[in-house]
């Protein structure tokens, strides 16, 4: 492991008490599923680190991390070693303050390149490969004010890769086409909500066409943070958006995945206002669903979903910046998550990537933490559990009186005990997170308005999610 500073290891003292005492309270945490990950090594970027990415660079097979750093305006790569760590950084300069970052192959030589946007200089910049994990100069081209994050995509059918930007202080996404010789086109910007600070590109709405879909930190004059989604024409260019409330305040970051298996894109949002997650279900015709919400850490930033343990539903993992570690909230179907495991991280983690980095078939967590100027490593050291041997929700948990007034009571099976419950809303919010849960318990529901919602519990074994309509 990378020699550490006296300050980096005083709170990675702090965290790691912190992370015992919530597995010592949380009785469905890692235990209950089998899945659990382990602090690796840090390994130094440059400073101020936001936006990572991984992937085989050199060609070798294994797994490299790349880092956009905001402060010193640079890109560092680290090579993955046979060990199944990463060798010291290597810097290339970017343009002026680099926030997102993403690999792919822009020229068509066979080997993925870096893109970056630098929100200082309103550019994206890009570096090819050279061979062997080696990157050339910059070369820049002019985005919308602010772009802090960057996907890229074949928009336009024409078999290459296009750069997309969410561009947070002119309100835009920025598309610039990709060319036959390896560079790229004069921009085209599109609105989107206030702020864009997250962005996705997926195919949404079934037509064989990426759309985009950007998280939009700031709130707009019309009320309540939103996701905006452009749906692609068939002649090129993207239509005028349609927002969807995003479920949470200050959405930083999105990712787009089918969680509830049903064949169509999902939009999930970390809120960080809000220290939470949104769910918005992707529905049969278009359009998606009211956000469902999951709590997470605090001040959560980037997000990303995975099967971590191998279970076949897909995890959602955030990296919290203000608590400073990440959330592991495993699925248990439907678009539904457990309560979430917190995994110390670093000083102010923000960058999320979920990769196999040790070579042993299970993904494993890498943050670049912005405040620590390193990334750190968590290994998955769970064991993968087969989808017939998932615990299944215990089928007689009672409610009653339903509906309710004033107070509903819940009684589980004999041997069964809630450790954890919330009533959630319409809108996936947490009015009610009754203390005492036990084998029977009260729920209070006076001053909620009339309405039908959901009341999750988490059992040690099993999420269990009954529907209560309150009067």
């Amino acid at each position: 492991m990378k020699h550490l500073s006296t300050s980096t290891t005083n709170r990675f003292i702090g965290y790691a008490r912190r992370g015992a005492l919530l597995l010592a309270l949380g009785a469905a945490g890692p235990a209950a599923w089998g899945q659990s990950f382990a602090f690796s090594a840090f390994y130094s970027v440059g400073t101020g680190p936001y936006g990572i990415a991984a992937g085989d660079v050199n060609g070798d097979g294994r797994q490299d991390v790349a880092t956009a750093n905001y402060n010193s305006n640079s890109v560092s790569v680290l090579l993955g070693q046979p060990s199944g760590g990463f060798g010291p950084k290597t810097d290339y300069p970017t343009a002026t303050g680099p926030r997102g970052i993403a690999l792919g192959d822009v020229n068509g030589d066979g080997r993925p390149d870096i893109v970056t946007t630098d929100a200082l200089a309103n550019v994206v910049s890009v570096l090819l490969n050279l061979n062997n994990g080696r990157f050339g100069l910059k070369t820049d081209y002019t985005t919308g004010a602010g772009p802090v994050c960057v996907a890229l995509g074949d928009t336009n059918g024409d078999g290459h890769l296009d750069i997309v930007t969410a561009n947070g202080s002119a309100s835009s996404t920025s598309v610039l086409l990709g060319q036959a010789n390896g560079g790229f086109g004069a921009k085209t910007d599109y609105l989107t909500g206030a702020g864009p600070n997250g962005l996705a590109l997926g195919d949404v709405n079934g037509d064989g066409r990426p759309d985009i879909v950007t998280s939009n930190y700031n709130l707009p004059p019309t009320g309540g943070y939103k996701a905006s989604v452009l749906l692609s024409l068939p002649n090129g260019g993207f239509a005028a958006k349609t927002d969807y409330q995003s479920g949470g305040a200050a959405p930083s970051s999105l990712v787009l995945a089918d969680v509830d298996r049903n064949g169509l894109l999902d939009i999930l949002t970390a809120n960080s206002l809000a220290n939470n997650v949104s769910v918005l279900l992707g529905i049969i015709g278009g359009g998606f669903s009211q956000p469902t919400t999951f709590p997470v850490g605090n001040f959560p930033k980037g997000i990303a979903v995975k099967d971590v343990n191998g279970d076949g539903f897909p995890d959602v993992i955030t990296t919290n910046s203000f608590s400073g570690n990440v959330s592991v909230l495993l699925g248990v179907g439907a678009g539904y998550f457990g309560f979430h495991t917190d995994y110390f991280a670093g000083a102010g983690p923000d960058g999320l990537a979920v990769v196999d980095v040790n070579g042993d078939g299970r993904p494993d967590i890498i943050t670049a933490n912005h405040d620590d100027t390193n990334v750190t490593v968590l290994l998955n050291t769970g064991t993968y559990t087969p989808l017939a041997a998932r615990p299944t929700a215990a089928p007689d948990v009672a409610l009653a009186p339903n509906p309710a007034h004033d107070a509903f009571a819940v009684t589980l099976p004999a041997g069964t005990t809630a450790t954890q419950a919330e009533l959630v809303n319409a809108l996936g919010q947490v009015v009610r997170r009754p203390a005492g849960a036990g084998p029977s318990f009260v729920v209070e529901t006076g001053g909620l308005a009339p309405g039908i919602y959901t009341l999750r519990l988490g059992t040690g074994a099993a999420i269990v999610t009954r529907r209560v309509a309150v009067q």
